[in-house]
C-alpha cells in the first residue's frame, strides 16, 4: 500500500498552514485522496507542495501555477505527464523541466527556454498583468493571515483591497463571506457569497457556502435550492450531500433526505460524520410491515 499523510501531518511536513492547503486544493493543483472523512496525500502530492511553496514563497500566486499548468496540458510547449515535470520560479515567471530534459527548462506561459534555477528580473510587465500579479500575491497573504489566531481583521481589509484590484474575481468574496461566516456576520457572508455566485454562477463552494447561510438563518427552500446545485454542478462533493440530507431531515422530507445520506456514505463511509449519518438513515427508513400473525393450536382443556 502507498504511504499516505493526512492534512495535519503535511501541514507539519511541508511547513504550510491548512488554510493554504485546503485555498491549493480548490485550485486543483494538489488533489488528496478522501477516505473515512480525512483527506490523505500521497508522497507525490508531498513533492508538487514543496515545489508549490517555493514557488509561492517567490512572491508568485498559486493562481499562476495553475495557468503553467493549464498551458502544459494544452501541449502548447513540451509534451510529457503532468507530473513528470519539476517546476521553479525563476524570476515573475515559472519555469518548469520535462523528463529527459534536464540541461533545459521551458517557461510555459511564454514558451521561452531558460537554464535551470536561472533567476531574471521580470521587468516590463503590462500595468494591467502587475495589478493582477499584486492582488493575487495580496490574496496569497490575506489567507496566510486567516489562519492566525489574531488575523481575522487584517485578512478581511486584505480580501476586500483584493476585491478593490481585481472586481472581477470571485475568490476573494468567497474568502470574506467564510470569514464573516465564522465570526456570525451571516447577512454580510450571505451578500458576499452572492457576489461571487453573480461573478462565477457555476462555483460549487459558492452555492455550497450560501447554502450554508441559509440554513442558518431559517430559509430551508434557498439552502435546499443553493445545497442541490452544488451536488448538481459536483456529485462528488460529500460535504454538500450531508448539508442537504440534513436540511430535507429538519423539514420532515424523510426519503429525499434518505437519498442523499446514501450519497454521503458512498463518498466516505468511515468517521463520526459517516456514524451520524448511518443514524439519520435509520431514522429516514419507511417503518417495516408488521409480521403476519403466525397459526398457533388452540390449547386443550383440562
Amino acid at each position: 500500500m502507498p504511504e499516505r499523510f493526512t492534512q495535519r501531518e503535511v501541514s507539519r511536513i511541508v511547513g504550510v498552514e491548512p488554510s493554504r492547503l485546503r485555498y491549493w486544493h480548490r485550485l486543483r493543483l494538489v488533489v488528496p485522496s478522501v477516505r473515512w472523512g480525512e483527506r490523505f496525500y500521497n508522497f507525490g502530492d508531498l513533492v508538487a507542495l514543496r515545489s508549490i511553496k517555493t514557488i509561492t514563497e517567490s512572491r508568485i500566486p498559486a493562481r499562476k501555477i495553475c495557468r503553467v499548468v493549464a498551458a502544459l496540458e494544452t501541449g502548447q510547449t513540451v509534451r510529457a505527464p503532468l507530473g513528470e515535470f519539476q517546476f521553479f520560479p525563476n524570476g515573475r515567471q515559472i519555469a518548469a523541466i520535462a523528463p529527459g530534459f534536464a540541461g533545459s527548462a521551458v517557461e510555459p506561459l511564454t514558451g521561452q527556454f531558460v537554464l535551470p534555477f536561472h533567476s531574471t528580473a521580470g521587468g516590463g510587465e503590462k500595468v494591467l498583468e502587475m495589478q493582477s500579479s499584486a492582488a493575487e500575491e495580496i490574496f496569497e497573504y490575506a489567507v496566510r493571515c486567516e489562519s492566525q489566531p489574531d488575523g481575522t481583521e487584517e485578512a478581511m481589509r486584505l480580501y476586500r483591497r483584493v476585491i478593490e484590484m481585481q472586481p472581477r474575481w470571485s475568490e476573494p468574496h468567497i474568502n470574506l463571506g467564510c470569514v464573516f461566516y465564522k465570526t456570525g456576520e451571516l447577512e454580510k457572508a450571505r451578500l458576499e457569497f452572492c457576489t461571487a455566485l453573480e461573478l462565477e454562477p457555476d462555483s460549487v463552494v459558492g452555492h455550497f457556502n450560501l447554502g450554508c447561510v441559509f440554513d442558518e438563518i431559517g430559509d430551508s427552500e434557498k439552502a435546499i435550492q443553493h445545497m442541490r446545485n452544488a451536488v448538481e454542478l459536483d456529485p462528488s462533493h460529500a460535504d454538500a450531500h450531508f448539508n442537504l440530507a440534513s436540511t430535507y431531515e429538519k423539514n420532515g422530507r424523510k426519503q429525499l433526505a434518505l437519498q442523499h445520506w446514501i450519497s454521503y456514505l458512498q463518498l466516505q463511509s468511515r468517521g463520526p460524520w459517516a456514524d451520524f449519518a448511518r443514524a439519520q438513515m435509520q431514522k429516514s427508513a419507511p417503518p417495516k410491515a408488521p409480521s403476519p400473525p403466525i397459526p398457533f393450536r388452540p390449547r386443550k382443556p383440562n
